[in-house]
């Protein structure tokens, strides 16, 4: 078995200078923004490990999308490409056309080369990332679920947008983030960082039975959206940035079957 780094940090090229990262995001930026403050707070250590040196949306809307704010306030050069505009202008009416994806993100492509990345995250980017883009780079994507847990037939369990309403209303104990390796599959590249488990809250009057019924909806949003917020602060936010430093210290590696190694161990890395 060969272990290949996803980041050589003993190259040549790669030992005077830090990890340099390209943020995707699409609203609010939190965790650009957990990035961001980690990277200082290396810097007060004295380890100048990585650092964010691009910024690209998807969303040129600046009442949900910030990154022109935060951009201005970390004197981040940033790019915005609105997809729905992309693909109105290709004479589609939604994205499910991914032949146009790989187009649009060859556009990304071209401003990420002209900033000298070494690694994409992805902070709350809404859109499907294609392999543009991951072949390229390595691409890292933060997920608020326990990518671990499995259906019956061998599938994770809880992909997609609503996987802390999933979680709670299948009677999971704990919520967990995870951070993957981004690959075709959404939310199905191999894992490299899980969090520590948040206990999830629920009323007692709130049952799962409760929660399921159509009526009760409105209790469930808020729920969802109450434990999805405890999950960012100890899950989210925490493993994101932890990961961009084990990538910067070439501490992960893939092997030829794609599978992820942390500091030569089977990954991902589970925090307790």
């Amino acid at each position: 078995m060969t272990l290949k780094p996803l980041y050589d940090n003993s190259l040549p090229a790669n030992l005077e200078r830090p990890l340099r990262v390209a943020g995707f995001m699409s609203g609010s930026g939190t965790n650009i923004k957990k990035i961001l403050a980690r990277v200082e707070e290396l810097k007060k250590e004295g380890k100048n490990l990585f650092e964010l040196v691009f910024l690209f949306s998807d969303k040129d809307d600046p009442e949900t999308c910030k990154i022109a704010q935060i951009a201005s306030e970390q004197d981040i050069p940033y790019e915005i490409n609105d997809i729905w505009n992309f693909y109105l202008s290709k004479g589609k009416n939604d994205k499910r056309d991914l032949k146009l994806r790989k187009e649009y993100d060859a556009i990304t492509l071209g401003f990420l080369q002209n900033h000298d990345i070494d690694a994409v995250a992805l902070g709350g980017y809404m859109s499907i990332v294609t392999d543009v883009i991951f072949n390229a780079y390595p691409t890292l994507n933060v997920h608020p679920a326990d990518l671990r847990i499995l259906t019956p037939e061998g599938r994770r369990k809880y992909i997609g947008d609503n996987a802390v309403r999933d979680a709670i209303l299948a009677g999971e104990k704990y919520l967990r983030s995870s951070v993957h390796l981004v690959t075709e599959q959404v939310d199905g590249g191999p894992l490299i960082i899980v969090s520590k488990p948040l206990e999830i809250k629920l009323p007692e009057a709130y049952t799962i039975d409760f929660l399921k019924k159509p009526e009760n909806k409105d209790y469930l949003e808020k729920l969802t959206e109450l434990n999805q917020d405890r999950l960012k602060k100890v899950g989210d936010w925490v493993i994101f940035p932890k990961a961009l430093e084990l990538l910067a210290e070439g501490r992960i590696s893939q092997d030829e079957n794609g599978n992820i190694y942390v500091d030569g161990k089977p990954g991902p890395l589970v925090l307790e």
